[in-house]
């Protein structure tokens, strides 16, 4: 055990406080569902019980377990309880709980460490969501350089780099913006770079999108069958959320489409690098829709295909739409862990 975890383990110890040395050096603790004299802990669903107390009901009716408290099992099959140590200052009352059962019941820990850089990405990536709405505040090209150079960090197989950049602001991110919007409004429409959305929507990705659109226009004032608002506010897409940095990447089109996934890792690492900076952002697919209008504006060529935009500034605090924060699927949604 660890110094960390052996400070917290001891009851005597006053309340956990978030500067404390084990939030910087332990990434997250396993509560094993064995005792200290290797029995295993009864009952059998011990685990899901614990992790029920930080738990929310999700929108297919099941229960989904929060990032901070969740259960899992060990490579033997003896159940586990993997608790965030973030837990202890969004919630130390459920921090405490969960430590004093398993103390009671004289159960095994097991502390995973992590490095201060990791907790920093970590952050980053759990402060990240769309931005809607930007206030007008200027970013220098130095700034946007030094997020693109990170960015171009990203894997990328045999180094190919296939991503190309237009970093627009001022003026050219103004005129692109107003012929765009202009053409979006008069409802002309260009033949797509590539299909985005699926032709006909299922489950599970129909109830979410339904979702964030409802949430979306709730947060907006947009009531249900309000066509041309619905319409005005798609339309901000083309403004950038009035973002005062815009970009438009395009590919080449020598290029195969497998190499859309090194530029997806590219404009990922960009908008975490971005968030870390203290910069918000929205990635867009929108821009692809008008290729044509998007090539004339920005002298590109016709070889190069116009993969989508992103809009980077700071939020507006006071927009309504930057309050969303959507749902995540649990790991065990979507991974099959075998052989651990």
């Amino acid at each position: 055990m660890i110094d960390g975890l052996a400070h917290f383990m001891n009851h005597d110890n006053p309340p956990i406080r978030p500067q404390h040395k084990m939030a910087q050096e332990i990434k997250n603790l396993v509560i094993i569902g064995q005792t200290k004299d290797g029995k295993t802990f009864r009952p059998s669903d011990w685990a899901e019980r614990l992790c029920s107390l930080t738990s929310a009901v999700g929108n297919n009716k099941k229960l989904k377990y929060s990032q901070f408290v969740r259960p899992g099992h060990t490579p033997g099959g003896i159940k586990t309880v993997t608790v965030n140590p973030s837990l202890h200052k969004l919630d130390p009352l459920a921090w405490k709980f969960v430590l004093d059962f398993a103390k009671e019941h004289g159960l095994q820990f097991e502390a995973i460490p992590a490095s201060p850089a990791y907790a920093a990405i970590a952050e980053a990536f759990r402060a990240r969501h769309s931005t809607r709405k930007f206030l007008p505040t200027p970013i220098s090209c130095d700034v946007i350089a030094e997020l693109l150079e990170l960015a171009s960090r990203s894997p990328s197989g045999t180094n190919a780099q296939p991503w190309k950049v237009y970093a627009l602001a001022g003026a050219a991110r103004e005129a692109l913006s107003a012929a765009l919007l202009e053409r979006f409004n008069q409802d002309a429409t260009e033949k797509p770079e590539y299909d985005y959305y699926p032709n006909k929507w299922v489950e599970p990705w129909l109830s979410r999108r339904r979702k964030l659109g409802f949430d979306l226009y709730g947060l907006v004032g947009i009531p249900k069958g309000d066509k041309p608002r619905m319409k005005e506010q798609s339309g901000r897409n083309f403004l950038f959320f009035d973002a005062p940095v815009g970009l438009i990447f395009t590919l080449d089109r020598h290029l195969a489409q497998g190499m859309l996934l090194d530029y997806g890792i590219f404009i990922g690492h960009l908008i975490i690098a971005a968030q870390a900076r203290g910069l918000a952002s929205c990635m867009q697919t929108a821009f692809a829709d008008y290729p044509d209008t998007v090539r004339h504006h920005l002298g590109i060529s016709e070889q190069e295909l116009v993969v989508g935009g992103l809009s980077l500034g700071h939020p507006d605090p006071e927009a309504p739409e930057n309050r969303i924060v959507t749902e995540r699927e649990p790991v065990e949604a979507f991974t099959t862990f075998q052989g651990f």
